[in-house]
C-alpha cells in the first residue's frame, strides 16, 4: 500500500534545503574525521567555545545550543575533557556554577580542524555556487530565519 503525500511549494523547497544540508554535512563530517580524527560534533563544541565571550560557556548554554540532549552534551563534554581538549572551571561571576573552556590542546585541535572545515565549506559550498548565488542564499536564509514563527503569517521583509 502506498500513501500519497501532500506537498506544497514550501514543503518541496524545505526538503531540498534539508537534503542539500545533510549531504554537505555528511561530506564535511567524513573529511573532518579522515583528516583530523575529530567528529564534527566535537568540533562544533570547540567552535562555540572559541567564539564565546571570555572563551567559556556554561554547560547548560552549550546544551541549549546543540541538537542533542542535556545528558548527551554532558557526556560529550566529559569525553572532550578526558581527551584534554576542554576543562571545567569555576564560574567567576557565580561561585556555585562552572563553565567549560578550551585548553591549550583544545585550541590547537580547534585550529587544525577549523582549517579542514573551512576548506571543505569553501570547496563544497563555495565551489558549487557563484559569489552572487552565495549572497542571494545568505539573504534568503536570513529572511527565512527572521520570518519563521511569525504569528501574522505574512512573509518577512
Amino acid at each position: 500500500m502506498s500513501v500519497k503525500l501532500r506537498s506544497t511549494e514550501a514543503s518541496t523547497t524545505w526538503g531540498a534545503l534539508i537534503g542539500a544540508f545533510s549531504h554537505v554535512q555528511d561530506i564535511l563530517a567524513k573529511e573532518m574525521e579522515d583528516e583530523t580524527g575529530m567528529a564534527l560534533e566535537r568540533y562544533g563544541i570547540l567552535l562555540m567555545l572559541a567564539q564565546a565571550d571570555e572563551g567559556a560557556m556554561r554547560p547548560s548554554d552549550l546544551a541549549e545550543a546543540l541538537p542533542i540532549t542535556r545528558s548527551g552534551t554532558t557526556r560529550l563534554i566529559d569525553r572532550l575533557e578526558g581527551d584534554g581538549l576542554v576543562e571545567r572551571r569555576q564560574c567567576e561571576t557565580d561561585g556555585r556554577g562552572n563553565v567549560v573552556a578550551l585548553t591549550e590542546n583544545g585550541e590547537k585541535g580547534f585550529r587544525e580542524a577549523g582549517r579542514v572545515h573551512l576548506r571543505g565549506i569553501d570547496e563544497h559550498v563555495g565551489g558549487s555556487l557563484t559569489g552572487d548565488e552565495l549572497d542571494e542564499l545568505r539573504r534568503l536564509l536570513a529572511k527565512l530565519k527572521a520570518g519563521a514563527g511569525r504569528q501574522d503569517g505574512k512573509p518577512a521583509g
